[in-house]
């Protein structure tokens, strides 16, 4: 029984209509009544920045998947989308469609650069999982039973997904974030540079919460925002209150200096880049 370790990937990303995909929500603006004199890259730029998210959602997106099927519940979450599963109640786990044979996992990221020998404990009881696993289905147990015994790291979590442009931007400022989990974050990363590889201009325009409404919402979250630095969190980039890359919180907006926006997204895209390799 052979276990590979895998990162969580994101593969054959597409937005629906390419890279003039953009103008369909400016036509929709037009017909909602924004005059015709506006140049239509800054009426896009527009309706991205005041949210007006209604018009996003005739952007289609989709992409494939893989990730734990213990984190799969929070890629699940988000709403206005639909994903077809790979099906661990009817297919055998080391089995997956288009995919070569074999077990799976995503070794979690605050393991990757953990000794040998925590690593091996970690392993260890993988290995008896899917052992057990195996043996049950020897035994006749069906494989929608069997499952229930495999672990949480499983790359099991494979989906076709489909999103409109307004629910993806929506889970890009939620997941980029310091807080989100790690293996979210990965997966977020990777889906920030495809999207703007496929809509260049959404470059300078998305990134987390705090990025994008100009406020940060997690206010006073201590190890992050305020207090001691979070042990497992990456640091906040943007919360040192004498850079020229500072996103106040709510209550700070009124100590907010001159904001370098190219700068602040050069520090994302470093951190995005980081997150999106799963490097430890």
């Amino acid at each position: 029984m052979k276990i590979r370790v895998v990162k969580p990937k994101i593969w054959n990303f597409e937005v629906v209509g390419g890279k003039d995909a953009w103008k369909e929500v400016v036509y929709s603006a037009r017909v909602s009544g924004v005059p015709p004199e506006i140049d239509e890259k800054e009426v896009f730029k527009m309706i991205v920045k005041n949210d007006y998210g209604s018009a996003l959602e005739h952007i289609i997106i989709k992409f494939d998947v893989k990730m734990t099927k213990g984190n799969a519940c929070e890629l699940l979450e988000h709403r206005i989308a639909s994903h077809t599963g790979y099906s661990t109640r009817y297919a055998k786990v080391d089995k997956r469609y288009g995919d070569t044979e074999g077990y799976e996992i995503i070794l979690p990221w605050h393991l990757l650069k953990k000794d040998d020998s925590e690593k091996a404990i970690f392993m260890e009881s993988v290995s008896k999982a899917i052992e057990t696993y195996e043996k049950m289905i020897g035994c006749g147990v069906p494989r929608e039973s069997a499952r229930y015994i495999l672990p949480f790291c499983q790359a099991v979590g494979i989906y076709h997904f489909t999103i409109n442009l307004r629910s993806l931007l929506n889970l890009l400022s939620l997941r980029l974030c310091v807080r989100a989990s790690p293996e979210m974050r990965c997966i977020a990363s990777q889906i920030y540079f495809n999207l703007l590889d496929q809509l260049p201009i959404l470059k300078g325009l998305i990134g987390c919460r705090g990025f994008m409404r100009g406020a940060c919402p997690e206010e006073g979250v201590t190890g992050v925002r305020a207090g001691k630095q979070h042990p497992v969190y990456p640091p906040c980039p943007f919360k040192n209150k004498n850079s020229d890359i500072f996103i106040p919180t709510r209550s700070e907006i009124h100590i907010a200096s001159e904001f370098n926006l190219n700068k602040a997204v050069k520090i994302q895209e470093i951190l995005f880049k980081k997150w999106a390799s799963w490097d430890g």
